[in-house]
């Protein structure tokens, strides 16, 4: 799993960042021009499902035998980073922010999905349940004691990612919104007969 750390430069993060966008402006425009349609909703919900299982498998699997490994807890963010005396190798620092990238990638999508699927989801709902379920990974992390190590350091990340995910859904739907206001075919409404 953490290979795909190696991928992670300044390039691909900006195509995950476009292709979030272009999902949420997807989503949005979906909902606007079928507005008594449930199928935009339904979609999201189901793209949510599927991202949070997936989610949950790669950030669970234990690197070693459940229960053989120390119940690690760092409590200061860097702290893996910047332990006192510790010299970086060539290239470590790069990785390590890498890694943080990463972390913060994986919680965007989470409240993107969930502001379609939940329209009335407010974004302080949307920060607290990307926060609360980091919360619940690291601590799934510590008491199965498998070699993962709970780190202050993916709280942050995730709170970052799910601010930015939060984020491309509003751009999104205000992107739409404005399309509407210059001219975006409208739905036509029917006579009755």
């Amino acid at each position: 799993m953490w290979q795909v750390v190696l991928g992670i430069t300044p390039t691909t993060v900006a195509l995950f960042l476009v292709l979030a966008l272009a999902a949420a402006v997807a989503l949005a425009l979906w909902t606007a021009l079928a507005p008594d349609s449930g199928a935009p909703r339904t979609t999201a919900r189901a793209l949510l499902a599927g991202w949070l299982l997936l989610f949950l498998l790669a950030t669970l699997a234990p690197s070693q035998p459940v229960g053989s490994g120390d119940a690690t807890v760092w409590w200061r963010p860097g702290e893996g980073l910047f332990d006192l005396g510790a010299q970086l190798e060539p290239g470590e620092l790069a990785m390590l922010v890498r890694r943080q990238i990463a972390n913060a990638a994986l919680f965007v999508p989470a409240p993107l999905l969930l502001r379609f699927a939940a329209p009335r989801t407010s974004a302080a709902g949307a920060f607290l349940l990307g926060v609360g379920l980091c919360l619940v990974i690291e601590t799934a992390q510590l008491l199965m004691r498998a070699g993962r190590i709970a780190d202050i350091d993916d709280v942050i990340c995730a709170a970052a990612g799910t601010v930015i995910g939060t984020g491309l859904a509003l751009a999104g739907q205000l992107g739409v919104a404005a399309m509407r206001r210059r001219g975006l075919p409208r739905r036509a409404v029917r006579a009755a007969p």
